[in-house]
């Protein structure tokens, strides 16, 4: 779609429930339990498994005030992060594309690194993201190009 055709339309203006829900939940869940970075990773991989330019190089300045840096973007795809962020990577990419092969050894190794309520916490994130990038790529929002966004 081109620049044209994007809408201004906002989730308050087409569903004001859901907006005021989504709104309640983020004040409860963040700043949340599950480090800025290890976040940051993971909705990077829900953007890049979603195809959404936008979610995939946007970068948030609270996660870079923390240690985000861009060399563990290039590690995304190699493995070369720390066994923390590899766990959460692996969930996200096995929440977002077959749920089903998520196996015993992958819980006890997330368990390894997050709470209960940190793992909770991921999924919640992961249950944010995917629409919204879906939603991102659907209606035309999306970037035209790979750049990068600092928010």
């Amino acid at each position: 779609m081109s620049a044209d055709s994007r809408t201004s339309l906002t989730l308050a203006d087409a569903a004001p429930a859901l907006d005021a829900a989504k709104t309640a939940f983020e004040r409860i869940a963040y700043p949340g339990q599950v480090d800025l970075v290890t976040r940051e990773l993971v909705r990077i991989t829900s953007g890049r498994l979603s195809h959404c330019r936008l979610c995939r190089n946007l970068r948030l300045q609270a996660a870079i005030d923390r240690g985000f840096d861009e060399a563990l973007v290039e590690h995304l795809e190699d493995g070369e992060l720390t066994d923390r962020h590899l766990a959460a990577v692996r969930l996200a990419r096995l929440v977002l594309t077959d749920p089903a092969s998520l196996t015993a050894d992958d819980g006890a190794t997330l368990r390894e690194h997050f709470s209960d309520e940190q793992l909770a916490e991921l999924l919640l994130d992961l249950i944010r993201y995917r629409p919204g990038s879906r939603l991102t790529v659907v209606s035309g929002a999306d970037l035209a190009t790979d750049e990068r966004v600092l928010m």
